[in-house]
């Protein structure tokens, strides 16, 4: 996500009575690699406004989520495959049981244990790795500061 964008549309919601705050994030150097494009596209997004800061179109401001927020994702990033791996590893008997013959998983247990363990830890990886280069964000960034 981009630190800096500038405002384009403020318009009420009707359900909420709240301000719907559309920003555009701004090219900086950091745009240059990157490959989704979100600015140069010209993809607004919606941010908070949870400060309440006189906020007009045009106006540049810097966006984020909370600090809390940003570790609880890296605790999880870290600690999300690990877990994955863990459990992989306590259930690998069941998984190879619905999966292979009883004489095999006898034959193969260690194999099949370091498989499954090694196959829980890439899928929840993976599933991670999709969730953060998608355009799905659990939380709405906020604004933070006028620039």
């Amino acid at each position: 996500m981009r630190e800096l964008a500038i405002v384009k549309e403020i318009r009420k919601n009707e359900s909420t009575g709240e301000d719907e705050i559309m920003v555009l994030p701004m090219i900086v150097n950091a745009c240059a690699t990157c490959r989704t494009g979100c600015a140069k596209q010209g993809k607004m997004f919606r941010v908070l406004n949870k400060t309440n800061l006189n906020l007009n179109p045009g106006t540049i401001v810097r966006i984020g989520h909370s600090k809390p927020m940003l570790a609880i994702n890296g605790l999880f990033a870290f600690i999300g495959p690990i877990i994955s791996a863990i459990i992989g590893f306590i259930f690998s008997d069941e998984v190879a049981s619905l999966i292979f013959q009883k004489d095999f998983v006898q034959l193969h247990f260690e194999e099949i244990r370091a498989t499954t363990t090694i196959a829980f830890l890439i899928l929840t990886s993976a599933i991670l790795f999709a969730i953060s280069r998608s355009s799905i964000h659990f939380k709405t960034p906020e604004v933070y500061q006028i620039v």
